[in-house]
């Protein structure tokens, strides 16, 4: 049974925002949206509208639609989030894991590891997009099996938005460099091998050092932004 129209297009606009293809500060033409998607602006309008529910789009007074940007203060608020849901999350990951959740956290690990170690012997600075989409959807996929391997339906629907956010402004800028990866794939190892373990204390304590680490990286980056 196909989805409702808005539906489908709400599918096809949060696609293109995790993949950097409307990235942060883009103004959402309705028209244009239509023509593109061969629908009228109805759909669009409503995919739009719960986009901005969502916290993705922001509603500007005559301006219309604008994919939403991060700045210090939205960055701090959506990692704290994280923060507490996720090292809970971590904590019941490690008691109720299951074989196929470990399986799935060791692949998507081992991604993460090959893109790194294919961009150090590269030569270049920065990862190509492409790359930088494998990395980063694989560490999302890292964090989101967690919450599924916690088996509590709640956590992963309250940080779907914060992590989807934080997806959406790494898309766009690109700031994966050398050694932000190799802290990434450093830390996510260390929650791996606390889950591993079945060690609830370390898992937890990993994943909060992770994204605090994340959140002070991602600070830094948005200050010299303003800076530069």
């Amino acid at each position: 049974m196909k989805q409702p129209l808005p539906r489908q297009v709400h599918a096809t606009l949060r696609s293109r925002l995790l993949d950097g293809t409307l990235p942060p500060g883009t103004r959402l033409d309705y028209k244009q949206l239509a023509t593109e998607l061969g629908v009228s602006t109805t759909p669009v309008r409503e995919a739009v509208t719960q986009l901005a529910s969502e916290g993705f789009v922001e509603l500007v007074p005559r301006l219309g639609a604008v994919v939403r940007s991060m700045n210090q203060n939205t960055a701090a608020e959506l990692y704290e989030v994280r923060e507490a849901i996720e090292t809970f999350a971590a904590l019941k990951a490690a008691e109720r894991l299951s074989a196929r959740h470990l399986e799935l956290l060791q692949q998507q690990h081992a991604t993460m590891l090959r893109v790194f170690e294919e961009f150090k012997t590269s030569g270049r600075d920065r990862l190509e997009a492409a790359e930088l989409d494998q990395f980063l959807d694989a560490d999302l996929a890292f964090h989101r099996t967690v919450l599924l391997a916690a088996r509590n339906g709640a956590l992963a629907r309250t940080v779907e938005e914060s992590q989807v956010q934080t997806r959406i402004f790494f898309a766009d800028r690109g700031i994966h460099e050398e050694k932000r990866l190799s802290k990434a794939c450093e830390q996510h190892a260390t929650i791996l091998a606390a889950l591993e373990a079945h060690d609830g204390i370390a898992a937890s304590e990993a994943m909060r050092l992770h994204i605090r680490t994340s959140l002070q990286l991602t600070l830094d980056h948005l200050e010299n932004s303003v800076t530069v």
